[in-house]
């Protein structure tokens, strides 16, 4: 991958390769035809890159900056932004480590266009507080075995990032995807983003070089990543709205046919579908307005980590949560409304912003978010992310039989 020096330059040829990332988005969802291609350019262009810091060979964009490039990027094809989060995430997480073979030699693979993907959630146990996937000596050496689901991105990726607990800690265990004993199966069988590669990856005594497992106990970046995965999230809803936006306003510009009860029979000329096409566009606009707003608190905690910034990130990573995916499900169903029976064929594929905004919205389900924003509004009980709660819950526990 040829050295980009300048961020501007960066962008730029981002821009170039996610401008073309619509045209066959839809034909994509039909066939279920992994962007395999799509990403390839993206990581050539330097999209992966851009969260690491200059002297590992990246852009050290900031994150406002990142935020809008996951729109343009979900508004092409919201199954490409959404694989990026296991990337970006760990990208985040190497930023926070000390100096290291593992932070050295992972930031400039992915200044070099290597890609990573997660294996976080498991089917088999109740919730991420009780993982099944384990970390253990043979001979001298860690094996790592298990078998996790919900891996997105995972089928593309060069190196994989495996949470598991020890000793009632989280860790991340970093492994080569094509290490021995490792198969990834794309069943991932959701409705939306189908080409994400959501699925279940298995791991049979993998061995795990010991520099590569970091170590989540600092409580203060812990909230952060919360905040950041939430925002990645957020970002997809934004860019699904904004296509929305854009699919509809193309089809009304090329409707000929209107409705006896419509004041005008030119579609193009009828108020009550302007209102409609505005009001869509109007919450693509909102949509991202909420993303930047998350971006800018957490770069405001990356200049100042302070236990302040970090719960205003968790604040605003969920009421954006909460607000997108209402927005979301409002402007992709009141598309039909300006589109009519015209926009219910299904070469357009204009279902498929709903299906894939459904989905999205239904990680990290925002009713518990939105709970969160009311405990603190109405109580004051400030915000904990999930690996700090796990973590308070443990030490209240071991205190309690401590004191029996």
């Amino acid at each position: 991958m040829a050295p980009i020096d300048d961020l501007a330059q960066r962008l730029e040829v981002i821009a170039e390769v996610t401008a073309g990332l619509a045209a066959d988005s839809a034909a994509r969802d039909a066939e279920h035809k992994p962007p395999t291609e799509q990403l390839t350019r993206l990581l050539l262009a330097g999209a992966g890159a851009l969260r690491v810091p200059v002297e590992y060979g990246g852009a050290d964009a900031s994150v406002t900056t990142l935020a809008d490039v996951l729109i343009d990027i979900a508004a092409g094809d919201s199954n490409l932004a959404q694989v990026f989060r296991g990337h970006l995430g760990l990208t985040e997480i190497l930023r926070f480590a000390a100096p290291g073979t593992a932070r050295d030699t992972l930031l400039r693979a992915a200044a070099n266009g290597s890609f990573f993907g997660p294996a976080g959630a498991e089917l088999s146990t109740p919730n991420l507080t009780a993982l099944a996937t384990s970390l253990t000596r043979v001979d001298g050496e860690y094996r790592l075995s298990g078998r996790k689901y919900y891996t997105t991105g995972s089928l593309y990726a060069d190196w994989l990032n495996v949470l598991v607990v020890e000793d009632e800690e989280f860790l991340s265990v970093i492994v080569p995807r094509h290490s021995a004993g490792i198969t990834i199966e794309d069943d991932w069988d959701g409705f939306g983003q189908r080409l994400t590669a959501s699925g279940t990856a298995v791991f049979d005594s993998v061995r795990v070089d010991p520099d590569f497992i970091l170590r989540h106990h600092d409580p203060l970046a812990n909230d952060y990543m919360e905040a950041f995965y939430q925002f990645v999230l957020s970002a997809v809803q934004a860019g699904i709205v904004r296509a929305a936006a854009d699919d509809l306003a193309a089809l009304v510009r090329g409707r000929t046919r209107s409705y006896p009860l419509a004041p005008t029979p030119d579609p193009t000329a009828d108020p009550q579908v302007m209102q409609t096409v505005g009001e869509v566009h109007s919450k693509a606009y909102t949509a991202r307005a909420n993303v930047l707003l998350v971006a800018r608190a957490l770069d405001e905690f990356r200049a100042d980590p302070s236990p302040r910034r970090a719960e205003r990130a968790l604040l605003d990573s969920a009421a954006t949560q909460v607000a997108n995916t209402e927005i979301l499900g409002a402007a992709t169903w009141q598309l039909f409304n300006a589109g009519s029976a015209s926009a219910l064929k299904s070469e357009l594929g204009l279902d498929r912003h709903w299906r894939n905004g459904r989905t999205v919205s239904s990680h990290n389900p925002a009713i518990y978010k939105a709970a969160l924003i009311g405990e603190h509004a109405v109580h004051g009980n400030p915000p904990r992310s999930f690996l700090n709660s796990v973590a308070e819950a443990r030490a209240r526990a071991r205190d309690g039989e401590a004191g029996e």
